[in-house]
Order: structure tokens, then sequence, then C-alpha cells
């Protein structure tokens, strides 16, 4: 069976270059031209890996990344960039979403097999077991007063409810949520996360220090960009917090 190749690309000739590139060297491709109608085709067709533009219309390049990377059908396809932006804040941004390659155009012909053929044999490797890989999610998208942000997961410190909202603190700032946290419990890696009452999800890295506090109820003191706070916890989940914390 062929290996399927799927490629997001707004220009048509690059477009229809890549693809007869690349069906001339072995692989069978699909193209979209948009990021919109890319998502559609990689759920229809689930591609062993997509190729994918950044500056598109309707969806860009990180929209399209963000929803393959929060998908459970489709977080696993390796997920190359194409695109002519080459500054270093753009390369980790796109790199931090859980991109696994980026390729700055122009590029050599063999720059693109060859990173096609590491990417695929790295996601081969990883469905044997010989590569540790991971379906959590890695980035988020918050809304703030200027518009939407993804934010790494890893980076996200304090998940809270207010006023029937979801909000995370990260350290760009506090942003609103789209998800619930019950949602969020299914979703993020908890050796990383813990789920401390109805309204509070920490990351390790926030808990300082806990202590008895009084009713049965321990008194958990954190710290949120070097600000302390203080989250209560049920002597009933005591006992599951400091599995968590100690492993």
């Amino acid at each position: 069976m062929q290996i399927q190749i799927l490629v997001i690309e707004d220009v048509v000739q690059i477009r229809e270059n890549l693809a007869e590139l690349l069906t001339l060297n072995g692989y069978e491709v699909r193209t979209a031209e948009d990021g919109e109608k890319g998502i559609i085709e990689a759920k229809q067709w689930q591609p062993d890996l997509i190729l994918c533009d950044i500056m598109m219309a309707n969806l860009d390049g990180y929209q399209v990344l963000e929803t393959i990377r929060t998908s459970p059908d489709m977080a696993h396809i390796p997920f190359i960039f194409l695109t002519a932006k080459s500054n270093m804040e753009d390369l980790r941004e796109g790199m931090g979403l859980g991109a696994d390659d980026y390729l700055t155009k122009p590029f050599l012909i063999s720059d693109l097999l060859n990173a096609i053929e590491s990417r695929l044999k790295r996601s081969q490797q990883q469905r044997v077991g010989l590569v540790p890989s991971t379906t959590h999610l890695r980035t988020i998208r918050g809304r703030d007063e200027k518009g939407y942000m993804l934010l790494k997961t890893e980076e996200c410190l304090y998940f809270f409810t207010q006023k029937r909202g979801y909000f995370v603190w990260h350290p760009l700032g506090i942003f609103q949520l789209d998800m619930s946290l019950d949602t969020l419990t299914t979703k993020l890696d908890n050796k990383q996360f813990f789920r401390v009452n109805r309204h509070v999800i920490l990351h390790r890295k926030s808990v300082r220090k806990y202590a008895y506090w009084d009713k049965g109820k321990y008194c958990l003191f954190i710290d949120i960009g070097g600000e302390p706070q203080e989250v209560t916890l049920a002597k009933a989940r005591f006992r599951s917090f400091k599995e968590w914390l100690a492993g």
C-alpha cells in the first residue's frame, strides 16, 4: 500500500508541483487549496503525513495544526510546515504547537524528501513502541481582549472557573477557554496536571508546599507568575494529591 500524503497549499503552481513530485517518488497524494478544505480532507482520508503552508485564507497553517493536534483521530499524523516565513520566532511557534518539521521556501527537493522520510520513520517507530508517543493535549486555544491565541499546555500553570466561565493563567496573561475543566481533565497529561476540585486544575510547577488547614481540608500554597495563592483541597483528595506530587 502506498504512503499517503496530504498537501495543503493555496498557491496553485506550488500545490501542483508538489503533488507531481511526490507522486513521481512513489507517494499517493491528495491536495487541498486552503486550511478549511485541508482539515476536511484529513478527517476523511487519514493520511500518513501532512505538508501544510502557513499563510492561507479561511484557516491558516497554525489553525490547521491546532485542529489536527487536538483531534484524537488525527493527533498522531506527522505534520510538516512549508512556508516563506523564516524568522526564529515563527519557527519556534510552529514547533511549539506540535509541528514535526519546518521547511522554508524555496527548499531543495532532497531536503523535502529527507524530511518526509525522517518523519515517517519516526512515526512508524512510535507505533511499534520504539519512541515514546503522547496523545495528551499539547496546545489549547485561549481568548483575551486581543483575540485568540494558541497556548502550549506545558506552560499553563492554573486552570480555573470564574462566573461560569473557564480560564487559564499563562505567562502571557489570563485567557478564557472554550473547553470545560471536565473535558480538560480527560485531555491533559495527568502526570503534570492535577484536578484539585471542581474549580481548579494545577500544573505541578505551580505547587510550592501544602499544610493541614481545618475541618478535614488541606491548603495548597501555589505560585502563579510570582504571585502566591492558596487553594483548598478536600481530605479525600489529599492521598491522590501526594501520590501525584511524588510521581
